[in-house]
């Protein structure tokens, strides 16, 4: 009953999780000028503990607009996990929904909280998923980028910088 997933359930998670966007993005290209969610570069590092141990990845990823006040972001990461000095390489797949105190850009400096689901594929281990809790605070826009601090937990304490394309008006 509690047996690990596959690596075929992990991706049947992530279709469906991406299925379900899909008629609210059709819905927001409707009333939006803009064809593409917003995408995103990052940067994390995750349960870093001392120098051997912590995960540091590189990922690309985007936000789906659910409404004015949430968004849904889905990100895919890759780099290294250190376990007991030893170097893996591994994968991340997130979807976190994020509430965002400020959609519509008011002010400089936007704070949201979320939560969601992460899954973490790792050379030579089983995947692991966990429940993820996140505070983003975005900062003013720098030449058509807002960069963002995301800091939360799941599978440790993890740490993203984030740089996000442009939205006029909105976050």
């Amino acid at each position: 009953m509690h047996a690990p997933r596959s690596r075929v359930e992990h991706l049947w998670l992530l279709v469906s999780l991406l299925a379900l966007a899909l008629p609210t993005r059709a819905h927001a290209q409707q009333s939006s000028r803009s064809s593409f969610p917003p995408l995103e570069l990052r940067a994390d590092a995750i349960d870093v503990r001392s120098t051997r141990f912590g995960t540091y990845q590189g990922g690309i990823g985007t936000n789906v607009p659910l409404g004015y006040y949430v968004r849904l972001e889905i990100d895919a990461a890759g780099g290294i996990t250190k376990r007991d000095s030893v170097d893996h390489t591994s994968a991340r797949i997130d979807a976190i929904a994020r509430f965002l105190v400020d959609p519509f850009a008011e002010t400089e400096w936007g704070l949201s909280i979320g939560g969601g689901l992460s899954a973490m594929l790792e050379e030579s281990e089983p995947a692991r998923e966990y429940l993820v809790v996140v505070v983003d605070l975005e900062g003013p826009r720098v030449a058509g980028i807002v960069p963002a601090l995301q800091m939360g937990l799941g599978g440790g304490v993890r740490v993203g910088i984030i740089a996000r394309a442009y939205r006029s008006g909105r976050r």
